[in-house]
């Protein structure tokens, strides 16, 4: 019996030293995994309540705050504010010209910097409405300013005036959001709807669901599918037909306030809680129990690794580093 004993320990105890061996020839890699990086105050970025981010040519990545604005150069933060001549702390919106110029608007007027200096303008030298709450810049490198009551575009010497009359015409002049296509379209978002115009002709689109008329942003994707994104979700059209996604399709929450497509062609729509990811088939949401600093994202864009940024209202900038 003792024999018999002996015997099987042994030959359990053999068993355990292959398996042993075994595992020590066999190289396990870990499986790589997303990992986040944060920018606050702290770190050299002017304020941790981000509203607008935009990404240059040579891949500077200009942040808009609540008081003043900061450039990353891929190693370190410069930051403006109203000391070095920006026209108000509070920056709504960016967009950078044909020349490289950087445009800030703020509810008190807009701002152009060169990169050294500041050229201010508001109502008392063409500004038609001193609140700019979006701008975009055409082919011919005018600026589109989205303002409180109306459009105001500027070809760096002449102003021109846009706002809702009656027949054809903008539909609402309370425009959030401005946008220029591929084809040199100009869109607009505004809290009644949205307005295309090109060629001197308007047209008006207008949802059966009121508050999918409340339009945040419009963005153009590299298929020149054009993005609402609205109170009631975000809506896909492509020029023919419409696509809307909501909460019911895996959206984080229904109000859409930034869109946003990476270098891979998904889609990213930023809300007050979290952000979610759309490749064409399936959703995936962050907020900040699964990586962002704060749940609401103000502001998306990716930088020249691939990476991630997101702004938020109160919490800095949260980058994603993605799987390469």
């Amino acid at each position: 019996m003792k024999k018999m004993f002996y015997f099987s320990f042994a030959v359990i105890l053999l068993g355990f030293s292959l398996l042993w061996i075994s595992s020590c020839n066999t190289t396990t890699s870990p499986t790589p995994q997303e990992s986040w990086v944060y920018y606050k105050a702290g770190n050299g970025l002017v304020n941790n309540e981000v509203t607008c981010m935009i990404v240059d040519i040579q891949g500077n990545i200009w942040i808009g705050t609540n008081y003043g604005f900061s450039k990353y150069d891929g190693n370190k933060f410069t930051s403006w504010r109203v000391t070095d001549g920006l026209i108000f702390h509070a920056i709504n919106c960016m967009a950078i010209d044909n020349s490289g110029n950087l445009w800030l608007g703020t509810d008190f007027g807009a701002s152009k910097f060169d990169g050294s200096t500041f050229t201010n303008y508001n109502t008392n030298n063409g500004l038609g409405y001193n609140s700019v709450k979006s701008i975009a810049v055409d082919k011919e490198n005018k600026i589109w300013f989205g303002t409180g009551k109306g459009i105001s575009v500027f070809d760096g010497e002449n102003w021109t005036y846009y706002v809702k009359e009656a027949g054809q015409s903008l539909v609402n002049n309370i425009v959030r959001g401005v946008m220029v296509d591929q084809n040199d379209h100009k869109w607009f978002g505004t809290e009644f709807g949205a307005s295309e115009f090109y060629n001197n002709v308007w047209l008006t689109y207008l949802s059966q669901n009121a508050l999918a008329n409340f339009v945040f942003t419009v963005y153009d994707d590299n298929q020149n599918n054009i993005w609402f994104g609205s109170m009631a979700g975000t809506l896909k059209y492509d020029g023919t037909n419409y696509t809307s996604f909501s909460t019911g399709e895996g959206l984080v929450n229904n109000n859409v306030e930034n869109i946003y497509e990476d270098s891979k062609n998904n889609m990213w729509f930023g809300t007050q809680f979290g952000v979610s990811e759309y490749d064409g088939n399936t959703w995936k949401t962050f907020n900040a129990d699964s990586g962002l600093s704060s749940d609401w994202v103000t502001s998306i864009v990716e930088d020249k690794q691939g990476n991630l940024w997101f702004g938020t209202v109160n919490k800095g900038i949260s980058v994603l580093q993605r799987l390469k």
